[in-house]
């Protein structure tokens, strides 16, 4: 039977690393989120005898993870995207190098606060115009990128933090991968170019470890939003879903439409998460990742029932081959 021996692909400012600097890992770790800017990648290298080649801010690194072989694995590699190098610590002793990169620049125009406008326009056309100025390829789902925008102001924010809140605003992943801004629905299951993203099953016995946890909140069964109606002169209501206890948005909105919208996002957000699920897999699988949909066998009735999807992917790598990925996820409905 074959040994599982994990596998990994290292590129750095063009140079394959991995071939370098595989008997000088210490620790590789990559972290996916759902809803954050970026994702962050960072290794740690043995530099004991000072000869390990330099790794510089501002280059960029590429990543793969997976197997090279084993008698319970798939063997391969999948392709984690690009990252851009913005720490490098040297420390002692003994002699490491610590190496942090991140799949968008933190360091640059993108985290810079600036003021925009956008008038008469697509939600779409908003998170092309955003990309472009930071050099990136958006790709936003159609039924994201269709939505109108009568008005919106981007008030001393930064282009990060603007796409964050449009995408809480329009319960959307919003984040940067592989030289792309991300603009997709949450929970849909499909890519942004509208393709079925891969459902997942994960079996009892592939988890080391676990927790199920029903959250402890207001059970809301949808959502409710406030729009200003100028020609009658006051505000008026919208609801989405049952709405029999609806969770109400505290801002008030120009029109009915942006109103309604909003509504149906936050709605989509409360129907999330009213239970949440951990665990580790005992043997890492780099197709786990954040906004996959995930059915869990052999549990009980309940964990078993429900639709899972991935909020958080942690992949690490150690110095003895070993790969492990931690999960989390929330109930979808």
């Amino acid at each position: 039977m074959k040994d599982n021996i994990a596998s990994f692909s290292l590129v750095v400012n063009g140079t394959d690393y991995a071939a370098t600097i595989i008997k000088r890992l210490n620790a590789l770790s990559l972290e996916e989120k759902l809803e954050d800017g970026a994702d962050t990648l960072s290794f740690t290298l043995a530099n004991h005898d000072g000869r390990l080649a330099p790794i510089k801010r501002g280059v960029y690194a590429t990543l793969a993870l997976g197997w090279k072989q084993g008698a319970e694995v798939s063997s391969g590699l999948i392709s984690k995207g690009r990252f851009l190098v913005d720490e490098v610590v040297k420390e002692g002793d003994p002699a490491v190098v610590r190496v942090r990169a991140r799949s968008a620049d933190l360091t640059g125009a993108y985290r810079k606060r600036r003021d925009a406008g956008w008038k008469r326009t697509t939600l779409g056309r908003v998170i092309s115009d955003v990309a472009k100025a930071n050099g990136l390829e958006a790709r936003v789902h159609a039924d994201l990128a269709r939505i109108p925008v009568a008005s919106i102001e981007q008030a001393a924010k930064s282009d990060m933090a603007f796409v964050r809140d449009l995408g809480k605003r329009h319960d959307a992943v919003a984040t940067v991968k592989d030289g792309k801004l991300l603009f997709l629905p949450i929970g849909k299951g499909e890519s942004a170019t509208g393709k079925p993203l891969p459902a997942l099953k994960l079996i009892r016995r592939q988890v080391s470890r676990w927790s199920a946890t029903e959250a402890d909140r207001e059970d809301h069964d949808g959502a409710e939003a406030q729009w200003h109606d100028r020609k009658a002169a006051r505000r008026k209501t919208v609801k989405h879903g049952k709405a029999g206890n609806p969770r109400r948005i505290q801002r008030s909105f120009s029109n009915e439409a942006e109103a309604k919208e909003a509504a149906r996002a936050e709605a989509s957000r409360a129907a999330r998460g009213k239970f949440t699920f951990t665990c580790d897999l005992a043997l890492g699988d780099p197709a786990y990742a954040p906004n996959l949909k995930v059915t869990l066998v052999g549990w009980d009735s309940q964990i078993d029932a429900t639709t899972w999807l991935i909020t958080s992917a942690t992949h690490t790598l150690d110095a003895t081959g070993g790969y492990v990925t931690a999960l989390e996820m929330e109930s979808l409905g």
